[in-house]
């Protein structure tokens, strides 16, 4: 059986090759053969390629741009301020958007590879989600088979359910999210408005007494427990929109 290992390029100068791995992909060697380095994504970096081949040195042609690597991020406009930071780096051309809806770009190693950096697939389908396209609409824009695209909305819904609290708050969407919380699921109702070291009363509730998922689950919606568990800051007008837009967000869910 043959099994396939990784890819390997040539370079002629590898701290400076390494250096643009390292500072633009995050990449650590995980082998250190010297003239050979593996990177924690599988690539290879090789010094003297031509000599362990046996090539004539003058038969070695950078920049042949035959093939490219291909690299992809949830972050895409992070990515291209890092490399706004590396003037020197060559761009075959700015960021674009495709037909399929994905941002890119292309760019060129220290020895001429070819590199493409474009926002991840999934990224892009879960924008149309949220514009509120469906799973056919989405395949159709993105140009992407239907199964894959519904495998990625169910990943998109379950996503969206984590930061959904047992009460139907969307804890993303909160101001202390990944500051002073990371939400009433991850911290098990233990939120920071909380007596400290105690889960929050609606949570403790229907978790923890009732042993439910959500009060969604519960008949009682909206009970006297939501009703004493208010922001004080809510007028009586805003509290009443923000108990009816968690008991949509716990049907939806």
């Amino acid at each position: 059986m043959i099994k396939y290992c990784n890819t390997l390029l040539a370079v002629q100068d590898m701290a400076k090759s390494l250096g643009f791995y390292k500072d633009l992909f995050e990449q650590e060697v995980v082998v250190d053969l010297g003239k050979n380095k593996t990177l924690a994504c599988g690539l290879v970096l090789q010094e003297d390629l031509d000599h362990i081949a046996g090539f004539a040195k003058d038969t070695m042609k950078f920049c042949s741009n035959t093939m490219e690597l291909y690299f992809e991020t949830e972050d895409f406009d992070g990515f291209i301020r890092l490399l706004d930071t590396y003037p020197q780096v060559e761009r075959l051309h700015e960021p674009k958007t495709y037909p399929w809806l994905q941002r890119g770009i292309h760019i060129f190693d220290p020895d001429g590879h070819l590199i493409e950096v474009s926002e991840s697939m999934y990224s892009v389908a879960c924008k149309q989600f949220e514009a509120g396209k469906n799973v056919e609409e989405t395949s159709k824009l993105i140009k992407h088979p239907i199964n894959l695209v519904q495998s990625w909305y169910e990943e998109y819904q379950k996503s969206k359910r984590a930061d959904i609290s047992v009460c139907g708050t969307d804890c993303s969407t909160c101001y202390c999210f990944g500051k002073m919380c990371n939400g009433c699921n991850a911290c098990e109702g233990k939120v920071f408005h909380a007596p400290e070291g105690k889960a929050c009363p609606i949570y403790d509730c229907v978790r923890n007494d009732r042993g439910l998922h959500d009060c969604g689950k519960c008949g009682e919606v909206p009970c006297k427990i939501w009703l004493d568990t208010r922001d004080p800051k809510f007028s009586d007008e805003e509290f009443n929109e923000n108990v009816a837009m968690r008991v949509r967000a716990l049907k939806e869910a």
